[in-house]
């Protein structure tokens, strides 16, 4: 059976990975990144930018060309802030440099494997949202397109913070 005979689910792309994912969705229901409770009700998500979309944030992704391991080190302050609050970082993820960064650093001068780093996060916002992939899409990209990488990280990352802060701010005018 080649992809054009696989059946397609709802705008769900046919392939090898749809029915992976489809498994993975319902074992991790209720437990793991994201929302406790939402895994099984959420719709599966797609990136809301490309991979190669990366011009249009040029700043970040001047950055990670540059210096990918301090917005590597931003990107996972947010993240964590997200999924530790489900609110906005207010620091927008602070300098960079912290430990994370120097981890991405030191494994970049010493042997070349800061992009190793880079794979749990972008595993850990994949299934946040529910986004289709692999970890073996993953490992190609952190590897071979690290700054595109980091830059559509960024640009997800900022995504969810205006969404969340979108659902803050109902709440907020009604306390006033």
């Amino acid at each position: 059976m080649d992809a054009s005979e696989v059946p397609q689910d709802k705008g769900k792309p046919a392939g090898q990975w749809t029915d992976q994912s489809q498994e993975k969705e319902q074992e991790g229901s209720g437990s793991g990144a994201g929302h406790p409770g939402q895994q099984q009700d959420r719709p599966r998500n797609y990136w809301h930018t490309g991979l190669f979309n990366c011009w249009d944030d040029a700043g970040t992704y001047c950055m990670s060309c540059w210096c990918p391991c301090m917005v590597y080190g931003k990107n996972r302050h947010r993240l964590d802030h997200l999924e530790e609050n489900d609110t906005a970082d207010p620091e927008h993820g602070g300098s960079g440099c912290d430990a994370d960064c120097c981890m991405h650093l030191a494994l970049n001068v010493m042997c070349g494997f800061g992009w190793i780093l880079q794979l749990g996060q972008r595993a850990t916002l994949r299934a946040r949202h529910h986004i289709d992939g692999s970890p073996v899409n993953d490992c190609l990209t952190a590897y071979f397109c690290t700054p595109c990488e980091l830059t559509q990280e960024s640009r997800e990352l900022t995504e969810e913070e205006m969404t969340a802060a979108n659902t803050q701010r109902p709440e907020q005018t009604d306390n006033r």
